[in-house]
């Protein structure tokens, strides 16, 4: 038998045959339903597909699992019980000999430093995991950039300074929090994460300013949105800011800030905060609008209504404003 795998066929180590795949029909039909099992313990080592054929699979192997049609079906599959390793179905000790994570792993017999071995897996498995903490899982499913911002906000509210309070006392958990919000923030600032959390609207009249004047000015699209530090810890940013003459604008969009114009005090306007009142958001901002102005800062709103809704020469005529504002 001349054996002679190329990148087109390989030869079957049966009967010859140059095959593109020798599992699937070949061993049904030509074999008498031999296993690929089977047919890989009597050939060791013997490819059972072309080189050509690998690659393909290799390209679109697992791609369908990613959807999260699949994510979910194969998640209801090993939910709590039938899951094999949950602990009414194995003892402790079994579990731990099954995971890589565990010094116990039936695979790490004879290995030395475990703890390093364990650390890299550990760095590996979870490199490509993006978790509903970070801005891009929510853009990757399909969200505009100020909802993902403003659904990021959302899932963070479950760590707050009352909890950490509560769960650690005043002092400590105070501290606790406070490292946490400069962690979270020094992260978001290192990896340009902030720069997705503005409406585009918005970028094109603090453009139309800053071409229209001259200075130094921070926004999301010009070295990032300024920060001023929280009283509780964390920091508020500022969309619009004119370092030189201290000068603040802030883009409000109706429904994430309640524009009083439309909404009561008891209205529920925003589209994610259902807890929060027109009359919460009120008050958060006005916090926000103190620790400007305590800071030296002047502040002027641009409702989004009030700039998107009208044709160009209204929009100029808000340009205008904003420069006048600033220069004043």
């Amino acid at each position: 038998m001349i054996i002679n795998d190329n990148k087109e066929t390989v030869t079957c180590r049966i009967c010859g045959e140059q095959c593109k795949r020798i599992y699937g029909k070949h061993l049904k039909f030509a074999h008498n339903n031999m296993t690929t099992k089977e047919y890989k313990e009597l050939y060791e080592g013997a490819p059972i597909m072309a080189l050509s054929d690998k690659a393909k699979t290799t390209i679109n192997g697992g791609k369908h699992m990613k959807k999260e049609k699949y994510k979910k079906m194969f998640a209801e599959k090993i939910r709590g019980t039938k899951n094999p390793n949950h602990k009414k179905n194995t003892t402790e000790l079994e579990r731990k000999s099954r995971s890589p994570f565990s010094k116990n792993f039936s695979k790490y017999e004879g290995v030395e430093n475990i703890e390093e071995h364990i650390s890299i897996f550990a760095k590996e498995a979870i490199k490509d995991r993006i978790s509903d903490t970070s801005l891009e899982y929510y853009l990757l499913r399909g969200y505009d950039e100020e909802t993902s911002q403003e659904m990021l906000s959302e899932r963070q509210t479950t760590f707050t300074l009352e909890k950490c309070i509560e769960k650690h006392g005043k002092d400590k958990g105070t501290d606790i929090y406070n490292k946490r919000q400069e962690k979270w923030q020094k992260s978001l600032n290192e990896n340009g994460n902030l720069k997705l959390g503005y409406s585009n609207i918005s970028q094109v009249l603090f453009k139309s300013i800053s071409y229209g004047m001259e200075g130094n000015f921070r926004f999301a699209l010009n070295g990032g949105e300024m920060p001023l530090r929280k009283k509780s810890g964390g920091v508020w940013l500022y969309d619009f800011t004119h370092t030189d003459r201290m000068k603040i604008i802030e883009y409000q969009g109706d429904q994430y800030h309640a524009n009083p114009k439309t909404f009561k005090e008891h209205d529920r306007p925003h589209p994610f905060r259902k807890d929060m009142t027109a009359d919460d958001i009120w008050i958060k901002d006005k916090e926000k609008l103190r620790i400007a102005t305590e800071s030296g800062y002047e502040v002027l709103y641009i409702w989004d209504s009030e700039f998107r809704a009208v044709g160009i020469d209204k929009k100029k005529i808000i340009i205008d404003k904003c420069i006048k504002f600033l220069s004043t």
